[in-house]
């Protein structure tokens, strides 16, 4: 239900409180006015997370034990500003690869390097190379090397070329035609 439905709703029952948290949230990001009437127990994390990434001064509302790593993953992605009020432990690899890609500088907030696999590792270092030294290099699959080297060619010397498959490989050099000398006869 987006913010219309959900004033109509509000509107048309004369009864805020059968709205719920994420229609609060959905309501209150487009429509702010409306927060004199909301039950703002009724957000959950999520809910935080989308509404204060939209509209952080209602931040003095937030319930903030009810994000979790991802729900605080996505608020810092649009608000860093939040940075003080966040529990870090919260965070799993997978939540700490997506806020890197968009806000490098809580690289220093992070301690599950060892935990982002060959996948979450290509999709970091395709936007943020800065942080190879971190990475751990064997758990890479073909597969993701052949996506990483596409975006970002300067890997290549530290790339186990055995690795790739046929579709690896057949992707990598309709972008990279230069790798084809590193591809062995079969």
């Amino acid at each position: 239900m987006r913010y219309r439905e959900a004033l109509a709703v509000g509107a048309r029952e004369r009864d805020w409180s059968k709205l719920s948290g994420f229609n609060w949230s959905v309501l209150l990001q487009e429509q702010p006015q409306f927060a004199d009437k909301c039950a703002w127990w009724k957000l959950n994390g999520f809910d935080w997370s989308e509404l204060l990434g939209e509209q952080p001064q209602f931040a003095n509302k937030c319930d903030w034990s009810k994000l979790d790593g991802w729900d605080w993953c996505g608020l810092l992605q649009l608000q860093p500003q939040f940075a003080d009020k966040c529990d870090w432990s919260l965070f799993s690899g997978k939540s700490w690869m997506a806020l890197l890609r968009a806000q490098p500088q809580f690289a220093d907030k992070c301690d599950k390097w060892s935990e982002l696999n060959g996948w979450d590792w290509s999709w970091l270092l395709i936007k943020r190379p800065q942080f190879a030294d971190n990475c751990d290099w064997w758990k890479l699959s073909g597969d993701d090397w052949g996506l990483l080297l596409v975006y970002q060619p300067q890997f290549a010397a530290k790339c186990d070329w055995s690795l790739l498959s046929v579709k690896d490989w057949s992707k990598l050099l309709s972008y990279q035609p230069q790798f084809a000398s590193k591809r062995k006869e079969v």
